[in-house]
């Protein structure tokens, strides 16, 4: 693997490549894996540099018209060598068997494609992402010795785990596919840096994209013909980038039925409750929360929730969602403080300091201390922190939730995205009967029951409670027909051959989960179809 930079590149208009990935997140160094040391020529181009840059971020800035999106697009959003992964949690789970079909009570669900199909190519991202096995329901109570007394009522309310990606056996840190997954020993893939893609180009016809244009900051330009061009740049610049394409169509690429940038669907997340007492907390935490155990692939961590169960969402109409444990502010947790020394330990930042603070917090509170040291070292699980009850809902697909641009440019004259993000009335009831399903079950099976909050039931009031968790989903659905998305079941443009997508932007539903195992999976099914066709 060559990794190359425009900047100082000595370009010879245009440089050729057999595929051309745009963007190198997830997707798009998940899809160059796939043809490393193979006969086809791979070229990813990436907007940024190996580190953070001001300027470079600055692209991501938007036009916000609609609910107003809380998090720090620059922060969530990243323009550098592993693209967001660079910020990422490492928060994982597989969509689900109903966030794949036709549910008369959401418009516009069902996928063309099944869980079935997608099945093989999870396993897979499983491998790359540092993951267990792939279990994330009741299976696994009987793996955490959890007490059958406390069984979710399976017709309300199911268990719902979270994995957490890690490097490897010995590297438990979140895998930034920028430093943990470059094909490095691949002499067919090249990686040009700070080339921040400006246009697609198609035949006279429209009908197979040519080449695209590719520019720095400074304005150093460069052409790049291919075979096949992959579009991996997430859920809102792979819109904006096909929108901005209108140089030959003024709709912009694969827009003729104006659905490029329509359905912008999230997953808005709120704290719906809160516990009484730490020592409530403690309780709940017997069944719920963080856990860990030890298998062939070392340190597996988890997150113990609940979720709607397919059965309550269809009879009262509802969306998936899910709730969890959610870390607050914990001034009088030791085992924090402890944690902030050894980082600063490892990084050399203020040691001293940061000891001192670990130990006067253990001195004034030894009881929370040895609970602490108890989990860890009897029950092979975190120490207890103060928590609230948090929940993620799937959105409704709404295609005036959408994507569209800005008459403001860019520093490299591109119009930048112009944001009008929907909340619907089914988020607010899904999310207020989820709280009402978990505090009747947590009184039945004798768990302290949360404090729920009283949100306001108008809708324009709820929205306020929302915060969009950076996972922008939907804006170039999969679709059967052309007519009803912009990309087929193989992410290839509708209209445009030789044009594909990657990333959530093809989600026809967002489920509550995470994206990023199913968003590998995708680019895996996607790389296997491309190895047929180049």
């Amino acid at each position: 693997m060559s990794l190359l930079d425009l900047r100082e590149l000595e370009v010879q208009n245009p440089l050729e490549s057999d595929l051309c990935i745009v963007g190198s997140g997830p997707a798009g160094i998940t899809i160059a894996r796939e043809f490393a040391n193979t006969s086809i020529k791979v070229l990813v181009l990436e907007s940024g540099g190996k580190t953070e840059e001001v300027d470079t971020q600055s692209l991501y800035d938007i036009e916000s018209v609609g609910v107003p999106r809380m998090m720090e697009q620059r922060q969530v959003r990243n323009r550098i060598l592993g693209g967001s992964s660079h910020t990422w949690y490492g928060r994982c789970a597989p969509l689900e068997k109903i966030d794949y079909e036709i549910r008369d009570w959401v418009p516009y669900s069902g996928w063309p494609i099944s869980s079935k199909d997608l099945h093989e190519y999870e396993l897979r991202a499983s491998e790359i992402l540092g993951l267990g096995s792939h279990e994330y329901g009741e299976e696994l109570r009987d793996r955490f010795n959890l007490a059958p007394k406390q069984s979710l009522n399976p017709t309300l309310l199911r268990d719902q785990f979270w994995q957490y990606s890690k490097v490897s056996e010995t590297d438990r840190q979140v895998p930034r596919f920028g430093q943990h997954r470059l094909p490095q020993d691949a002499a067919n893939i090249d990686i040009l840096l700070h080339a921040n893609v400006t246009h697609l180009y198609t035949n006279s016809d429209g009908s197979r994209v040519e080449f695209l244009d590719a520019s720095t900051l400074e304005g150093k330009q460069v052409q790049v013909k291919a075979k096949c061009f992959v579009l991996c740049c997430g859920g809102i610049e792979n819109s904006r980038l096909l929108l901005a394409s209108n140089r030959q169509r003024s709709s912009g690429l694969g827009n003729e039925r104006d659905m490029v940038g329509r359905f912008l669907m999230d997953h808005p997340g709120t704290a719906i409750g809160q516990f009484k007492s730490l020592q409530d907390i403690y309780k709940v935490n017997r069944y719920f929360g963080e856990r860990w155990y030890y298998n062939e692939q070392g340190k597996q961590f988890y997150d113990h929730g609940i979720a709607l169960s397919t059965e309550v969402q269809e009879k009262e109409g509802l969306l998936n969602c899910a709730a969890f444990l959610l870390p607050s502010e914990d001034a009088g947790n030791p085992w924090d403080a402890i944690k902030a020394a050894k980082s600063d330990l490892k990084e050399n930042i203020s040691p001293y300091a940061s000891l001192a603070a670990a130990v006067q917090k253990t001195v004034a509170h030894p009881r929370r201390f040895a609970k602490g040291l108890s989990r860890q070292l009897i029950d092979k699980r975190p120490p207890v922190k103060a928590s609230c009850l948090y929940c993620l809902v799937e959105q409704q697909p709404n295609p005036h939730s959408r994507v569209e641009l800005s008459a403001q440019k860019d520093r490299i004259g591109m119009p930048i995205s112009k944001i009008n993000w929907q909340i619907n009335q089914q988020e607010v009831t899904t999310v207020e009967r989820l709280g009402e399903l978990i505090a009747t079950e947590f009184r039945r099976i004798g768990l302290p029951q949360p404090v729920l909050y009283k949100h306001n039931h108008e809708l324009e009031q709820f929205q306020l409670k929302f915060v969009d968790r950076a996972h922008p989903t939907g804006t170039t659905r999969m679709s059967a027909t052309p007519s009803s998305g912009a990309v087929d079941d193989n992410c290839k443009l509708h209209s445009v051959d030789g044009l594909y997508v990657a990333g959530s932007s093809v989600f026809p539903t967002s489920s509550h989960v995470n994206p990023t195992l199913d968003i590998l999976a995708l680019a895996i099914r996607l790389a296997d179809h491309i190895k047929v066709i180049l």
